[in-house]
């Protein structure tokens, strides 16, 4: 039975109580958020796509933990199978430490060794990541001629099919994790030590509760910290109507669904090229809510339809008001995606506003969300993460792409509250 994980070890070197929490106190952990779920699943949905880079490969994931032990002894077994060339998730033990290899290549009559990211630069972390499997690779004496991160390549540009020796390049860190091999056996037996503590060990917080990752006991350590959440926000008002103007004006509420995949999937994309799938239009007449919402779940391809519809029902507003994480009017410009530039000064990012205005919650100090917001004016109400929308959108279950109207809508009039609360006009 082993100790410790690429993910308990990586947890160790971030924040030892953190790692001795996780080992003894599980139970207080804080929810995993939709952001981190969206990520994992980016990671997982790459992972797979790099696989067919090495075709033919056996699949080594264990079907549960009881199972770990039963896929080393497989994995070290199939290592002198000349039958044997690839495996994926190949599952390795030593000095307690048990990792899962992404992808093992044979490499004449050694073995190279490969760890997927679905990033377009490396970190330290990352380095450290395939640091720690050299450790144990080594320790289980396998062959290797060289460990290698596998990311995908900013350059890459899509025509036709995918290329997926052009969409994933390589670097080896072979050098460094010999370099490292010495930290990290010291750093084990520390690590496996701080576990056996009879309490957790008294580390204040700091800078290391948020990196290189936000620590999932961040609840539990900071909940005796004062904050200012029951203070009020603050706004500075001159400024916030200099830049909104007339405030009369005929106003829409706008929520876009943006896509940014990894992978490219339309030529002439890049990874990461953003484009929208989805927006709902939110608009007042009299007392009835006009509501139009327009999606291309079922077929992606059909974004740029949507720009056409957008503008033609955007143009009869003085202004429309959107919460978008960039500048929005930028985005639209540069993808092209608006065909009538009357509409590029009519859109307002009210996110931006709200920023230039000197918007201050203690709920908004770590993420300026629309979710914070909607919470530091609204103390007694409460908005899911947007993050929700994403997985739903891209998930393969139609009931839960078929909620993303209702939450688009649920999120526009939340935008709407917010404006007309900090102008003072509800």
């Amino acid at each position: 039975m082993h100790i410790l994980s690429k993910s308990t070890y990586i947890k160790g070197e971030q924040c030892e109580k953190a790692l001795y929490l996780f080992k003894n106190r599980p139970f207080l952990r804080d929810k995993l958020s939709m952001e981190q779920r969206a990520k994992f699943k980016r990671g997982t949905d790459v992972g797979i796509l790099a696989q067919q880079f090495f075709p033919g490969g056996v699949n080594m994931t264990p079907s549960s933990p009881s199972q770990f032990s039963k896929k080393v002894a497989e994995t070290l077994k199939n290592l002198s199978n000349p039958a044997i060339n690839v495996m994926y998730e190949a599952v390795f033990q030593y000095d307690d430490t048990l990792i899962m290899l992404d992808i093992i290549v044979r490499d004449g009559d050694k073995w190279r060794a490969i760890e997927v990211k679905s990033s377009l630069s490396l970190s330290t972390t990352y380095m450290k990541d395939a640091a720690l499997q050299y450790y144990v690779l080594k320790g289980c004496n396998v062959p290797l001629s060289d460990i290698q991160l596998m990311y995908i390549n900013a350059d890459y540009v899509r025509y036709g099919n995918l290329d997926l020796s052009q969409l994933f390049v390589f670097q080896s860190v072979k050098e460094y994790a010999e370099q490292y091999y010495d930290v990290i056996a010291k750093n084990i037996s520390h690590f496996k030590e701080i576990i056996k503590l009879p309490h957790s060990p008294k580390i204040p917080i700091g800078n290391q509760c948020d990196t290189p990752y936000r620590c999932e006991f961040h609840g539990h350590c900071w909940k005796d910290v004062p904050n200012d959440n029951d203070k009020p926000y603050s706004i500075d008002y001159k400024i916030l109507y200099e830049l909104l103007g007339d405030r009369n004006k005929s106003t829409a509420f706008l929520n876009l669904l943006f896509y940014r995949p990894a992978v490219p999937l339309f030529d002439g994309d890049k990874p990461y090229t953003e484009f929208i799938i989805a927006f709902s239009i939110l608009s007042n007449n009299g007392n009835f809510d006009h509501i139009y919402n327009w999606n291309s779940l079922d077929d992606l391809s059909k974004w740029r339809d949507s720009m056409k519809i957008l503008t033609e029902k955007l143009v009869g507003f003085e202004r429309v008001i959107c919460f978008a994480p960039q500048n929005i009017t930028a985005s639209l410009q540069k993808y092209n995606i608006l065909e009538s530039k009357e509409l590029n000064y009519k859109i307002i990012n009210f996110k931006d506003v709200l920023q230039q205005s000197k918007f201050h919650h203690e709920k908004v100090k770590s993420d300026f969300s629309l979710q914070n917001v909607y919470e530091s004016v609204f103390p007694d109400k409460k908005l899911f993460e947007h993050s929700r929308i994403i997985l739903n959108a891209l998930s393969d279950n139609i009931m839960e792409r078929s909620l993303i109207t209702n939450d688009l809508e649920s999120e526009n009039k939340a935008l709407r509250e917010i404006y007309k609360k900090v102008i003072n006009i509800l």
